[in-house]
C-alpha cells in the first residue's frame, strides 16, 4: 500500500497525530473535506481586513506538543493576556482578573475584601489539585481489560501525587468532582461578579448549568492544562489559522501528506473485520495499513462505516455518546473596541489590558442557570451567557489599523429548536447578542460592520461537529477516562482491527490542547 495510514479530519489533533506518526517512521496521508485544515483553529476575513477567529477564539495547546513538534519554528507566535478574564457589571464596574495575582487581588477587593482574601488559597488549591489531575490527562487511560506494567507504574505514580496533597486537597479533590460548580465557588466566595466568572468554566460549552452536578468537574477538567481555575488559554497571533498553519508545516516537514477539500464518505472494512483504507465522495479509493479518524466517534461509527461491521450493542452505544451542542457563535468586525461602563475611567493601557483575555458578560450564577433553563426546552434565552474576545486589541494584524473584531461565545443555544428553525431565528439570536453586549458596553450596535452567527446547526455542518458539541461529547463523568468514548474502548481503538480514533472524543478531550491526537499517535506506535 503506499500509506501506512489515512487520517480522516484535518483539525489541530488529526495534525498533530500526522506529525507524530510520520516522525515515527509511517507514510501518512491526511484527507480534510474543507478547503483548509484546521477545524476549530481557523481564521476568516468577515469583512475586507478584518479576520476574526472563526469558531475557537483560545486556545492552549500542550507545552510538550509545541516543544516535540518545534511549532514555533514553524511560525507559531504565542500572545498571552495580561488579564485573565474581565467581568463588567450593569451598575457600571467591572472586575479584572489579572495574571498577577496581587493585582487581582487589589480589584477583587473593590467587590469583597473576604473574597480577595481567600483568592491566593483558592488559586493555590486549584494549582495543587490540578497537578493530580492533570497527571490522568497526560497519559492513556489503562485498559481495564488487560492491565499493563506501564498502566501500575502510572497509577502507582498518581497515587504518591494525590497522597502528597495532604488530607485537606485530597478531600477537596474527592469531592468536588461530582460537585456543581455552583456550591464550589460558593463555599469560597461571596460577591457574584467573582462566583459568575469562575463558575464560567464549569458549564463552557456543556449541557450543564451552574447548578448541575458533575460542572465542577469541567472546570477542574479546563483548568488543569494551565493549572488555575479561569483558563482562556491564549491566541497565536494572526488567529487561530496561524495554529493550524503551523501544525500543518510541521506535519510536512516530518513527512505527512495533507490533502483538502478530500472528504471521506466510508472507511472500508474487509470480511476479517479490518480497516483496509476509505472512499471519498468523489468515488477515488485510498488504500491504507491503518484508519485513525480524527472526526467524532458518533460520525465515525455511525456514518462512515457499514453498519454490518459493527456488533448492534456497540452501535447502539455509540449513539447514546451524550452531544448536545449548546455553543453558538457570533463574530463581529468593528469600528473601535466597546467602551464598557467599568472600563471608562481607567487609563488607556488599562483597559487594553483589561480586554486581553475575555470577557465575561453574566450578572450572576443565577443568571447563566436562567439561559440554561432555556436549551433544556428547545429555545434559547433573552438573556444568553457570553464570553467575548477581542483578540485584535494584542494583534493588529486582525482588523484595519484603529478597528477590531470580536468573537463571542453564546450560551445557551440548542442544535434543533422545538418550534422554528434556524433560518428564521439565527438573526434573532445575533440580535439578542449584540443586546445583551451593549448593556454592558453602551454603542456596541453602532461599531458593527459585518456580523456573522454560526449555530450550533452551523458547526455541525461547517466543521463536522455532531450535535454541534465543541468537545465531541460531553465532559461528564460518565464520558471521561476510561469511558471516552466508551467503556471498554478507550486506548483510541476500536472494534474494527486498524480502526484508531484521535479526536477530542477521546481521552482526555479537553477542547484545543492538542493531547488526545499526540497521545493517540503515541498509542499506535507502540501497539504491536
Amino acid at each position: 500500500m503506499a500509506h501506512d495510514v489515512v487520517i480522516v479530519g484535518g483539525g489541530h489533533n488529526g495534525l498533530i497525530a500526522a506529525a507524530t506518526l510520520a516522525r515515527g517512521g509511517l507514510r501518512t496521508l491526511v484527507l480534510e473535506r474543507s478547503e483548509r485544515v484546521g477545524g476549530c483553529a481557523a481564521t476568516d476575513e468577515i469583512a475586507p481586513g478584518f479576520r476574526v477567529p472563526a469558531l475557537a477564539h483560545r486556545t492552549a495547546i500542550d507545552s510538550h506538543v509545541i516543544q516535540s513538534l518545534e511549532l514555533e519554528r514553524h511560525g507559531l507566535r504565542i500572545v498571552r493576556p495580561a488579564a485573565y478574564a474581565c467581568a463588567p457589571t450593569t451598575d457600571g464596574r467591572a472586575l479584572i482578573i489579572w495574571a498577577d495575582t496581587e493585582r487581582a487581588c487589589r480589584e477583587i477587593a473593590t467587590f469583597s475584601s473576604i473574597d480577595a482574601e481567600r483568592y491566593p488559597a483558592f488559586l493555590e488549591s486549584i494549582r495543587r489539585i490540578t497537578v493530580v489531575v492533570r497527571s490522568l490527562l497526560d497519559a492513556s487511560p489503562p485498559d481495564l481489560d488487560a492491565l499493563a506494567p506501564a498502566d501500575a507504574i502510572r497509577a502507582l505514580r498518581t497515587g504518591r501525587q494525590f497522597r502528597a496533597l495532604g488530607r485537606t486537597d485530597a478531600y477537596r479533590l474527592l469531592r468536588w468532582l461530582p460537585m456543581a460548580v455552583s456550591d464550589l465557588v460558593g463555599e469560597w466566595f461571596e460577591s457574584e461578579p467573582l462566583r459568575a466568572t469562575v463558575a464560567a468554566d464549569g458549564v463552557l460549552g456543556s449541557f450543564l448549568g451552574p447548578r448541575s452536578a458533575g460542572s465542577a468537574a469541567v472546570m477542574l477538567l479546563l483548568a488543569a492544562g494551565e493549572g488555575r481555575p479561569i483558563a482562556p488559554g491564549w491566541m497565536p497571533r494572526g488567529g487561530g489559522g496561524a495554529l493550524a498553519e503551523a501544525l500543518c508545516a510541521a506535519a510536512k516537514q516530518a513527512g505527512a501528506e495533507i490533502r483538502t477539500s478530500a472528504a471521506v464518505c466510508e472507511i472500508r472494512v474487509d470480511d476479517d473485520g479490518r480497516a483496509t483504507g476509505v472512499v471519498l465522495e468523489s468515488g477515488e479509493e485510498i488504500g491504507a495499513s491503518r484508519v485513525v479518524s480524527a472526526v467524532d466517534p458518533r460520525r465515525t461509527f455511525l456514518a462512515l462505516i457499514d453498519p454490518i461491521h459493527l456488533p448492534p450493542e456497540f452501535r447502539r452505544r455509540a449513539q447514546n455518546i451524550r452531544m448536545r451542542g449548546t455553543l453558538a457563535k457570533v463574530n463581529f468586525a468593528l469600528t473601535a473596541a466597546p467602551e464598557f461602563q467599568g472600563l471608562a475611567a481607567r487609563a488607556l493601557a488599562d483597559r487594553v489590558a483589561a480586554l486581553s483575555g475575555c470577557v465575561r458578560l453574566a450578572g450572576s450564577v443565577d443568571s447563566i442557570e436562567r439561559a440554561f433553563d432555556a436549551v433544556k426546552y428547545g429555545t434559547f434565552s433573552d438573556v444568553p451567557w457570553i464570553e467575548l474576545a477581542i483578540p485584535s486589541v494584542t494583534d493588529d494584524t486582525l482588523a484595519p489599523a484603529g478597528q477590531h473584531v470580536a468573537s463571542a461565545y453564546v450560551q445557551y443555544v440548542p442544535h434543533t429548536l422545538k418550534d422554528a428553525d434556524w433560518d428564521h431565528q439565527r438573526e434573532q439570536l445575533g440580535d439578542r447578542v449584540v443586546d445583551v453586549i451593549g448593556r454592558y458596553a453602551p454603542g456596541f450596535e453602532r461599531l458593527i460592520v459585518a456580523r456573522e452567527v454560526l449555530t450550533p446547526a452551523d458547526l455541525e455542518q461547517r466543521v463536522g461537529l455532531t450535535g454541534g458539541h465543541v468537545f465531541h461529547g460531553e465532559l461528564a463523568l460518565d464520558q471521561l477516562a476510561v469511558a471516552r468514548p466508551l467503556l471498554g474502548w478507550a486506548q483510541y481503538r476500536t472494534p474494527i482491527k486498524n480502526l484508531h480514533l484521535c479526536g477530542a472524543g477521546t481521552h482526555p478531550g479537553t477542547g484545543l490542547d492538542g493531547r488526545s491526537g499526540l497521545l493517540a499517535a503515541q498509542a499506535i506506535l507502540t501497539a504491536p
